[in-house]
């Protein structure tokens, strides 16, 4: 947890930052489940996120085809990581970049305390509300 309060600005800066991409009409998000899109929408990303489960893979890269900017995201476990390369690779058959910027951070600031993207924000949370005691002191 240390790790993450000493480098909260850069979270939040990272995540304002992915905000705002998910604001223009020309990304879209790609997370694992609807949790992590949950997760997502709580930290105010709500706009162009999909997710893989319950859909086809079909589906996915059909619709992921109509953005310019193509962002994944995945856990952070030995499938996630898996998963995310298969994708990458897929999408890049079919002519589309896919961005795994947001995915290789997220990861730098929470492997070691989350493996998933739906425990990202119950993290931020606890790291923003120690640093919170911490300025009081």
């Amino acid at each position: 947890m240390q790790l993450i309060l000493k480098q909260f600005e850069d979270i939040k800066k990272l995540l304002n930052d992915l905000k705002q991409e998910s604001e223009l009409p020309t990304t879209i998000i790609i997370v694992e489940g609807i949790k992590d899109a949950q997760a997502l929408n709580n930290f105010g990303i709500v706009n162009n996120i999909i997710y893989l489960h319950g859909r086809s893979l079909t589906e996915v890269y059909d619709e992921a085809a109509k953005f310019k900017k193509i962002i994944l995201l995945s856990d952070f476990d030995d499938f996630g990581q898996k998963l995310i390369q298969d994708l990458r690779q897929t999408l890049a058959s079919m002519g589309l970049n896919a961005d795994m910027s947001y995915y290789r951070q997220f990861k730098f600031y929470f492997k070691k305390v989350s493996k998933d993207v739906e425990g990202l924000f119950k993290i931020y949370n606890e790291v923003q509300h120690s640093k919170l005691q911490k300025m009081r002191l």
